[in-house]
């Protein structure tokens, strides 16, 4: 009975589907905008990553996904302004290392674009967010044909403010845009 009923579970679409891919480290960035006095903006960008993305091209709706973003160096192009970014007033990189993002649902919204539904945990607060996910990339790569890649556009903002970090308002935003070019591949490439 229980080889039955495991043998009917692979045949349900996308769980026998799903499979792990993996994010290409040397094609992702990451990156948020501060806004400052309202006519500048300072580019943080987040080069430490890791993930766990198990995504199922027949059904992505059941896509899984948990994403850390390593905040102890972080890049502004302005030795200072990394400080001042990574200092307790701002991420409090010291006592939080890591801004997690774990993926709750994915909603296909045409043949290109999707919402991606999910918790952010940042200075150890979690809060919902939903990504906008536009498809630049699909297909064999042209790198090995044998390997397929997947490219996204994920756009958002955070209020800040919602986790805590009060540091520097009105002078500096409290909305931040993430931007976030995402690559995987079926297979790792190393």
């Amino acid at each position: 009975m229980l080889k039955k009923l495991l043998f009917a579970l692979l045949l349900l679409p996308g769980i026998a589907d799903a499979a792990p891919w993996f994010i290409d480290k040397n094609e992702t960035r990451i990156q948020v905008e501060v806004g400052y006095l309202g006519n500048s903006s300072l580019k943080i960008n987040f080069p430490s990553f890791a993930g766990v993305v198990d995504f199922d091209d027949s059904a992505p709706q059941n896509t899984d996904a948990t994403i850390k973003v390593g905040t102890r160096d972080l890049q502004t192009g302005i030795g200072f302004m990394n400080t001042m970014v990574q200092s307790k007033d701002y991420l409090n990189s010291n006592q939080f290392p890591d801004i997690t993002f774990k993926l709750d649902r994915l909603v296909q919204t045409s043949k290109s674009t999707a919402d991606l539904y999910g918790q952010i945990t940042l200075l150890g607060t979690s809060k919902p967010v939903v990504f906008n996910a536009k498809v630049f990339r699909y297909g064999p790569s042209k790198r090995d044909p044998a390997i397929r890649e997947a490219g996204f556009n994920l756009t958002t903002e955070i209020d800040r403010r919602l986790f805590g970090s009060t540091a520097g308002i009105p002078e500096v935003a409290s909305i931040l845009p993430v931007r976030i070019r995402l690559v995987m591949t079926s297979k790792e490439i190393l």
